[in-house]
């Protein structure tokens, strides 16, 4: 429920934020876990369990393993897409029909759960799966600023190699774009460009001196996890994501949902005036 609470927080941030100011990060110390788990609590993700909440697991082909096969856990970003796997899995095997379903977790669970199986040599990998939008939309950043290298190829056609953030930088020295946020200036990363972009035309009408200056760059999301957990950066600290606006519009409705269900359950445990009096009672 905690996750959900800070879910809902997060909601109105890429409607109703603006970019405050362009600056070069301040030095930070590097995250604890604690912090590391604050800052991916707020933003769901999507996995397929079965019917006891444990992951789906695939068996994948992989030499380098001692049993020369790898487990892996998918963890979606998008609700849709992973809807769209089940309906898949279920018509391609009927008996998993009501066996699976979409499950909605925190960044920082999955967090947690990797950290816990590379602590015990777990052969359980977690691969995450982007939308085919961000990754042609990351494809397309990097191609229009000539970072073609850092793009795979397949079949003579560019893709990202992983789950795109997108974050933009403005101003004579490129600096990060911040958001100030509950008296906190952060850098903000967005799961999706669209929400980016809306924000940007924004802090352009709001600092046209620097409208011309703007530019989009993209990192990946499993880069920077590494980055958390490894590095000591000087603008970890400052790092917030932003997760996309149909999974928190989709985690937000599912709160609505708990809270009407809540209610009823309290509607029905609430005797009427006509009640039968318990036996021994004063009434």
């Amino acid at each position: 429920m905690k996750s959900l609470i800070r879910w809902g927080a997060m909601l109105g941030l890429v409607g109703g934020t603006l970019f405050g100011s362009v600056s070069t990060p301040a030095p930070a110390l590097a995250l604890s876990e604690d912090e590391i788990m604050q800052k991916l609590a707020s933003v769901p993700v999507f996995a397929i369990t079965d019917a006891e909440g444990s992951p789906l697991i695939a068996s994948v082909s992989n030499p380098q393993s001692a049993n020369g096969t790898t487990e892996v856990a998918g963890v979606f970003m998008n609700p849709q897409d992973a809807n769209r796997f089940v309906e898949r899995l279920t018509q391609e095997q009927p008996e998993m029909a009501g066996e699976v379903q979409v499950t909605v977790i925190s960044l920082a669970e999955i967090y947690r759960l990797e950290q816990s199986h590379r602590q015990q040599n777990n052969s359980i990998e977690f691969s995450y799966v982007p939308t085919r939008q961000e990754v042609e939309s990351a494809v397309s950043v990097l191609l229009d600023s000539g970072r073609e290298d850092e793009l795979l190829q397949y079949n003579g056609e560019y893709t990202y190699p992983g789950v795109p953030l997108f974050m933009a930088t403005a101003g004579p020295d490129q600096g990060y774009m911040t958001v100030e946020l509950d008296g906190e200036v952060v850098i903000p990363l967005f799961f999706d460009r669209e929400d980016l972009d809306n924000v940007i035309a924004r802090f352009q009408q709001q600092q046209p001196d620097f409208a011309a200056t703007v530019q989009t760059d993209v990192v990946q999301l499993e880069g920077v996890l590494e980055t958390l957990r490894n590095e000591d950066n000087d603008m970890v600290g400052q790092l917030m994501f932003v997760p996309h606006s149909e999974s928190l519009e989709f985690v937000g409705n599912m709160m609505q949902q708990m809270q009407q269900q809540q209610q009823q359950q309290q509607q029905q445990l609430q005797p009427g005036d006509g009640a039968t009096p318990l036996p021994g009672s004063a009434r």
